[in-house]
This record gives C-alpha cells, structure tokens and sequence, in this order.
C-alpha cells in the first residue's frame, strides 16, 4: 500500500487554504482532490509498505517524538509537473525551511529506508520541498497557470501551529490522486 506522514495546520491556515479552493471551483471548476485530506504539509513523498501493524507502531512512536512547532507560510505558487499539454498543474502555499521541518523529513527518510519502505523520488534534485496543497488536477495546465495569473495577493505571511501529526494511506497500487484516506491522526509529543 502507498502511505505518506503529514503534519496537519492549524485552522487559521486551514480554512485560508479552504476559502480560496473554493473561490477558485467556482471561477474554474478545478475539483476538490487536495480538499479529501485535511489541510497539510507533508514530511516525506508517497512511500510503499506491506504491513500496516508495522507502519501504525512507527508512526505511534514518530508521533510521541515531536513536539510542537510553528510552521510559515510564505506565498502562493504554481507548479507544473510535467509538460504544458499534459502536465499536472498544482497551487500551493509555499513553506519556508525550517530545521525542524528539515531535520523531521531526514530523520522519516532515514527510517523509511532502515526499514527498506520505498520512497518516491525527490524532485528539485533531490531536496524535498515543503508545501502545503490548495488544489490540484482536474483541468488542464493552461487553467492553473490563468488561475495563478489572476491572484492578486500571492504572498501569505501566515504561522501555524503544528500540533497533529496524520498518516494517509491508499490501497491504490499506482498511489492514484483523489484515493488516499486519513487513516490516523495523532497529538504531537
């Protein structure tokens, strides 16, 4: 099964995320993908595991090993993976580097691999990126890239408080957008 480890935001951030979707849907019918999953920031790509009993334990104990922390949100951006005609567009809240963030996704990423869980590869040549996903999908590249053109304001200058820790999960062999489910959301520390 494909598995992934997020922080989740706070409801300020939330419900930021959430308000602009939504006005975003309305304008240009782009779906609601990244809405099925609380908004979040993911520590470490799409990952494979075969024994849920066992990723349930480590993520128990990853869990109780943090403690809270604040997270900033710098702007609004758009990425396309992939090319123009069939890429996949994606707004997202930029997150600003921070140790703890950074020292969280090598400690998970050295864990996947100690216990031999495949990770997706790092894009931005090997240097995780983090981010928190407005919306994603569902129309062509041409549409995000006239959606970001037509917001005004792209700088957020936003904290959140991190409290929670989830893992999502899908039973999707290919990992598919739109199948993965919160599985388990825990109280850091």
């Amino acid at each position: 099964m494909k598995a992934c480890f997020a922080v989740l935001v706070d409801s300020h951030i939330h419900n930021y995320a959430r308000k602009l979707a939504f006005q975003i849907n309305e304008d240009f019918n782009i779906g609601f993908i990244a809405a099925r999953l609380p908004q979040h920031v993911s520590l470490e790509p799409v990952f494979e595991v075969k024994d849920i009993k066992e990723l349930e334990d480590y993520f128990d104990d990853l869990a109780k090993s943090i403690m809270p922390f604040e997270v900033n949100f710098t702007q609004i951006d758009l990425i396309i993976e992939g090319n123009d005609n069939d890429g996949l567009g994606v707004l997202w809240m930029d997150v600003k580097e921070s140790n703890n963030l950074r020292n969280l996704h090598n400690k998970i990423d050295r864990d996947l691999r100690d216990r031999s869980w495949k990770s997706a590869k790092i894009s931005n040549n090997g240097t995780y990126h983090f981010h928190s996903t407005i919306c994603l999908g569902e129309q062509p590249v041409s549409i995000y890239k006239e959606i970001y053109k037509g917001i005004e304001n792209k700088e957020i200058n936003k904290a959140s408080k991190i409290n929670e820790i989830a893992l999502f999960i899908s039973t999707d062999a290919k990992g598919t957008m739109g199948t993965y489910i919160t599985y388990k959301i825990l109280t850091l520390g």
